[in-house]
């Protein structure tokens, strides 16, 4: 037989890389058709453009997610070929040298800067690199980077740190930029906690097949992936229309599907892709687990809390009412998910585990 063709990424196939590429397609609204231009995009990504990565007001834990990601094979190889110029966390240098190679790398033009954490207003040296405050930095580099992606709740929206009563002061990116002469500042927000790896590498995909940044939503998140909120593709759903609630953490029925929405799930008004992409290697997800507790809104966690509460305004109206009143929009959700599955590879192969409401 042959030799099959490779692709430009070591160890994957052009036939596998041209079905990923036809998946990314369908997820950022350019169609299948559009398969050869997301190659292209991808394929210029071999030649490593420049990623310059902040780190502010935050855990790390963005950042680990990125370098800890496995799947998909293709997603995980192209974000190896990535130049990441500047990354405190795993950087070699340090003092002078480490803010030379930031200095650098912005002085070059046209990278894409991703940032990670809050920005301290109230107390601006809370957080600060080599003599500069958070605030000093995103004001001097956001003019210059080809695209600005704020990366995890805490760079969307200052997450914990901006929870009650917010000593330092904590915003996100564009709220900063709001506040500081830029009207109307483009930072695509991937908000999760932590950000999520797939996500970054299809916004990056997006930004170099149409040349600009995807369309937001009112709070700055790409339609394509924070379009549909956890309720409406979460496998547990179907529990949900048959008013078969789990009531404790010691419930069998957990394990069966059952909905957690009585143990304070906040997946209806929740929007992010959780249920498409996943987690540790598209294992699992949150609600496999336990509720999801609203990660990816903004102030959620002095508005969605407790956590274990029911939705207030919800909780007052039986399921099937609930059902009716979102059931236009498990059609978008489901879709979404559909593609979502195509674009990540679990389409096709092996059991769906979302349709068994538990780990295979």
């Amino acid at each position: 037989m042959p030799e099959e063709e490779m692709s430009v990424f070591m160890g994957v196939s052009r036939r596998d890389f041209l079905k990923f590429c036809g998946g990314i397609a369908v997820l950022i609204g350019v169609g299948p058709a559009g398969a050869p231009e997301v190659a292209e995009a991808l394929t210029n990504l071999a030649k490593r453009p420049s990623v310059v990565w902040s780190s502010f007001q935050e855990c790390t834990g963005c950042a680990i997610s990125l370098l800890q990601s496995r799947t998909p094979e293709v997603a995980n190889l192209i974000l190896k070929q990535i130049s990441v110029d500047y990354q405190e966390n795993v950087m070699a240098a340090a003092g002078d040298a480490a803010d030379k190679t930031f200095n650098d790398a912005v002085a070059k033009g046209g990278f894409y800067w991703v940032v990670e954490g809050g920005i301290p207003t109230k107390i601006p040296e809370a957080m600060a690199v080599h003599g500069k405050t958070a605030g000093d930095i995103t004001k001097e580099t956001y003019p210059k980077a080809a695209a600005t992606i704020a990366i995890g709740s805490c760079a969307c929206y200052g997450n914990i740190q901006a929870a009650n009563p917010n000593p330092t002061g904590s915003v996100g990116v564009a709220d900063y930029l709001k506040a500081n002469g830029v009207p109307n500042p483009v930072v695509v927000n991937l908000s999760r906690c932590p950000g999520n790896a797939e996500d970054l590498i299809t916004v990056l995909s997006a930004v170099l097949v149409t040349g600009k940044v995807p369309e937001l939503d009112s709070i700055g998140r790409p339609k394509f992936l924070y379009g549909s909120t956890i309720h409406d593709g979460c496998f547990r759903r179907g529990h949900f229309e048959a008013s078969e609630f789990a009531t404790s953490y010691n419930d069998p029925n957990i394990g069966e599907g059952w909905c957690l929405y009585k143990l304070g799930c906040k997946g209806p008004v929740t929007f992010a892709p959780c249920g498409v992409t996943q987690w540790n290697g598209h294992v699992s997800w949150c609600v496999h687990n336990g509720p999801c507790i609203g990660c990816s809104e903004p102030e959620f966690w002095d508005k969605l809390t407790p956590f274990g509460a029911q939705l207030p305004g919800i909780g007052a109206f039986p399921a099937q009412t609930i059902g009716e009143v979102v059931g236009a929009a498990t059609v978008v959700g489901l879709a979404a998910h559909l593609i979502g599955s195509a674009a990540t590879g679990r389409l096709g192969g092996g059991k769906d585990e979302e349709t068994k409401g538990g780990r295979s």
